[in-house]
């Protein structure tokens, strides 16, 4: 995995920290026009070819996680690993657990077909389902920074990695606290995305109007907490 710091601008250090799990073949640019709070860091990361993730959490009082799409998977998984700092709240947004799966993520056909079919053109054309089009040409430019096999990789080894469980009938998360739910999403199926947090009991924000990539009408992470 990669991490990414971004510190406070203010002289004295920060003691909350924002711990943000990114998306598939994602970029620290997918976020960097948000705003972040005062007195808080935050720490990005991506490349979930492999589970080696290691941060010094001890400066900070407080971890605050936010998690998009297959950073949700990612998440899920690290906390099963007990790799991950508690954390005063666990956000998902656009994804679950169950990145591959018919009922709870995206459908296991739909999945291999895009790891099997994976190239430049399609990879442009998964980018304009993610992002709604053209209209963010900042996200496009950084979504060329990684290699396509390099996302590829990426990609199989979420299929090829061991099944997280699926929690039991009327058994609560013990980690997620709030799920966003963007209701054009086509890349993750909402009704899918709602089916899993009302299984596990987490509240969720619905987003009528957005799709995947929905942190472009966010300005603070305050907004997603």
């Amino acid at each position: 995995m990669r991490t990414t710091l971004f510190t406070s601008s203010s002289e004295i250090s920060a003691s909350r920290l924002i711990l943000f799990f990114n998306g598939w073949a994602m970029t620290p640019a997918s976020v960097e026009h948000i705003a972040i709070p005062e007195g808080y860091d935050l720490l990005s990361v991506e490349d979930y070819r492999n589970d080696d993730f290691s941060f010094d959490f001890s400066p900070y009082q407080e971890v605050l996680l936010v998690a998009w799409s297959m950073g949700v998977w990612a998440t899920q998984r690290l906390s099963s690993l007990q790799k991950l700092p508690i954390v005063a709240k666990a956000v998902a947004i656009a994804g679950t657990p169950l990145q591959r799966n018919d009922e709870y993520g995206i459908p296991n056909a739909t999945f291999d077909a895009t790891l099997e079919s994976l190239n430049e053109e399609n990879r442009a054309r998964f980018n304009r389902r993610m992002c709604g089009g053209k209209r963010l040409v900042h996200l496009f430019e950084a979504l060329a920074q990684r290699s396509t096999e390099e996302i590829r990789e990426e990609l199989a080894r979420v299929q090829g990695a061991s099944q997280i469980t699926l929690p039991t009938e009327g058994e609560k998360a013990t980690l997620w606290t709030k799920a966003h739910v963007p209701l054009k999403d086509r890349i993750v199926p909402p009704k899918n995305q709602l089916a899993y947090w009302n299984r596990v009991g987490v509240a969720v924000e619905t987003h009528p109007t957005d799709d995947h990539y929905l942190f472009h009408k966010i300005k603070s992470w305050v907004e997603l907490v």
